[in-house]
């Protein structure tokens, strides 16, 4: 029916996106995925509603291999596979996406398709620009041995080299997080843990082989919904003011010199995160404009304009492409989540 009067088509689900994917900027109707909570899993993959949450008081519903910060805070699996990238896991295993068999949508011609294969990237962070997800087909890991360990460096320079071993090495990893001594000292009511040191927060699957802080990585991996966006809020709640934050994919070997150059401003860097393809996204925060303009040009620019909520500023031209090809074979009006991708 709407389709048929012509009326934009707006897809919600969580509405734990911090980028304005459900601003519907033509009007239209909202569509509420958040009924969609079939969950089904097995030893290998999960069958999940669009509308499933990852977590339930505050603990995970399956063992997905890639999940948001904000799994505890009411995300959805359609809407991190719609609207996020990375998170919780990418030192192994990267992009969410990458781990989505299958995808079953609703396109702009108001018929059900099945997404599979490299396929998938037509709807992944597409923001219901091509389709409204329904259900997701994901594949899952084993958790129940995941050892989270906290280790301390006296400087930038020994964490990120510690870092770079990381991956050198052929260590059973998870997940790995650096924060800053400052973004430790602003959690530190949240975590009950606070050092005046970089402390890296490894997660290990199985016994980790280094000598670290145990107790303290228990704490500190409990409260993860502070990694990423997280620490943006976190800083934001401290200082009550605004903040302005910028996150950039950074290869390895560019990282030191750059957060170095970073740490001489005055902007700072709240926690750097890493993904399998051997690159680094630290998310930095000042309270400055013009702060904010000389970390960009450090970084050579953000991953995506802050000020913009097109997916156009946000996706690599590959992955793009695919949205932007599908969008103009089958939704010509534009009538599904409109003026999100610029064609």
């Amino acid at each position: 029916m709407a389709l048929e009067e012509h009326i934009p088509l707006v897809p919600r689900a969580g509405g734990r996106n911090n980028v304005g994917g459900v601003i519907p900027l033509k009007g239209g109707i909202i569509v509420d995925l958040s009924y969609l909570t079939s969950l089904s899993v097995d030893n290998n993959e999960v069958i999940a509603g669009a509308g499933s949450l990852f977590s339930q008081e505050g603990k995970l519903l399956f063992s997905p291999r890639v999940y948001p910060s904000t799994f505890s805070e009411g995300a959805t699996v359609g809407g991190f596979f719609s609207g996020g990238s990375g998170g919780i896991g990418e030192f192994k295993y990267g992009r969410n996406w990458d781990h989505v068999l299958e995808v079953r949508m609703v396109n702009p011609r108001g018929k059900m398709t099945t997404l599979r294969g490299g396929d998938v990237k037509v709807a992944a962070h597409a923001e219901g620009t091509t389709g409204i997800v329904t259900r997701l087909r994901l594949m899952t890991r084993k958790n129940d041995n995941d050892v989270p360990i906290m280790l301390e460096f006296d400087s930038l320079k020994e964490s990120l080299n510690f870092v770079e071993s990381l991956f050198d090495g052929d260590y059973p990893i998870y997940h790995v997080t650096l924060r800053s001594p400052q973004m430790s000292k602003l959690s530190e009511n949240i975590t009950g843990v606070s050092t005046n040191k970089w402390n890296l927060m490894v997660v290990c699957e199985g016994e980790c082989p280094f000598h670290g802080n145990l107790k303290a990585g228990a704490k500190v991996w409990e409260k993860r919904f502070l990694f990423f966006g997280g620490t943006i809020t976190t800083a934001m709640g401290a200082y009550k003011r605004r903040m302005y934050y910028m996150v950039k994919d950074i290869p390895l070997e560019e990282t030191l010199e750059k957060l170095t150059k970073v740490s001489e401003t005055d902007a700072m860097i709240a926690d750097v995160e890493f993904d399998v393809g051997r690159s680094s996204h630290p998310f930095v925060l000042t309270d400055s404009p013009s702060t904010y303009k000389q970390v960009g040009e450090i970084l050579g620019g953000t991953n995506f304009d802050l000020n913009s909520i097109r997916i156009n500023d946000r996706l690599k031209p590959d992955h793009l492409h695919r949205i932007m090809w599908y969008k103009r074979a089958y939704d010509k009006e534009d009538l599904f989540n409109p003026g999100k991708v610029e064609i």
